[in-house]
């Protein structure tokens, strides 16, 4: 019984965490740009990463708050609107 309860909170996690965030690549991918960006972005505060896997290693992952890229998204897309306008 305790064994189909972890299976039940493993799938929720799961569904969560593909409903609420992102990767680093599918942030690059949704924002149409390259990932060394989305690490600017980053370093500049224009994004915030939700939480950082491995933070100690060379190969740490970056996981974002979907709602926060999308709003990001809708800046980036008034900016390169306004660019295209000049």
């Amino acid at each position: 019984m305790f064994l189909q309860h972890d299976s039940i909170i493993k799938q929720k996690i799961v569904a969560d965490l593909y409903e609420y965030t992102m990767s680093q690549k599918q942030v690059a991918d949704y924002l149409d740009m390259e990932p060394t960006h989305v690490s600017k972005l980053v370093k500049e505060s224009k994004l915030e990463v939700l939480f950082v896997y491995n933070d100690n290693s060379s190969r740490k992952m970056n996981i974002f708050y979907k709602k926060d890229v999308e709003e990001y998204a809708k800046l980036l897309k008034s900016f390169r609107e306004l660019r295209k306008k000049k």
